[in-house]
């Protein structure tokens, strides 16, 4: 079985994907993609790439989708397929660069946690209910993120680039999935994206916020399933 490559979002780390990796890692191999050691989205990629074995499947969310994104424009003939989950495939806007910028620049006096209360905040203002049961654990383990990763993560995103027209075309079976109330990556941002990829289904996830692995595991992994039987 091919492996899977599951790739962080922003202050992320193997938690994001818990409920996929204890479904899917009996019998084949995953592997948790470095997303810590670079400040660039494509050094991100170019690690992944160096570091993966030859053929694999790409699984990521939000910036971790970006990654993805830029692994199928550089060695597309590596990747056997992709979930691509509440991401952005656009290049950052200055609104998103200053707001992010601000954000970080008031760690300083407010500290750490008002970062990543301000993303946390973000994930579930759709549903209070969703806030309550998974607030306090993405809170914990997204404040566990360096200060230096956060910041080396944050300009990765205010440099990406546009990726639709690198990688238009891929001819992998690919998942674009994304939650129906998510406020981060909404969901016109991945219409465009499926189409632009002959084999991709697009699969909106409803009542779900930004972190659909976490908030719907079960949707998501149907759809993972079905990529992985889509890849054979």
């Amino acid at each position: 079985m091919l492996p899977i490559v599951w790739i962080p979002g922003h202050l992320c780390g193997s938690w994001l994907y818990a409920a996929q990796l204890t479904v899917f890692g009996a019998g084949r191999e995953m592997i948790l993609a470095d997303t810590v050691s670079d400040d660039t989205i494509g050094a991100m990629a170019d690690r992944l790439i160096a570091a993966a074995p030859e053929r694999f499947v790409l699984a990521g969310l939000s910036m971790g989708g970006m990654v993805a994104m830029e692994v199928l424009a550089r060695a597309p003939e590596r990747v056997a397929g992709a979930a691509l989950m509440d991401t952005d495939p656009t290049p950052a806007r200055a609104k998103e660069i200053a707001w992010r910028e601000g954000l970080l620049a008031g760690t300083a006096e407010d500290g750490f946690e008002v970062y990543v209360d301000t993303f946390v905040g973000r994930f579930y203002l759709h549903s209070p209910t969703a806030a309550e049961r998974l607030g306090p654990l993405t809170r914990k383990m997204m404040a566990e993120t360096p200060i230096p990763v956060a910041r080396a993560q944050a300009r990765a995103l205010d440099t990406r680039r546009e990726i639709v027209p690198l990688i238009e075309g891929f001819g992998g079976a690919v998942e674009v999935i994304v939650g129906a109330e998510d406020k981060v990556c909404p969901p016109l941002l991945h219409g465009p994206l499926a189409k632009a990829l002959p084999r991709a289904v697009l699969t909106e996830v409803p009542g779900c916020g930004h972190l659909a692995t976490v908030e719907a595991p079960d949707q998501i992994n149907t759809r993972i399933a079905a990529l992985l039987d889509r890849i054979g």
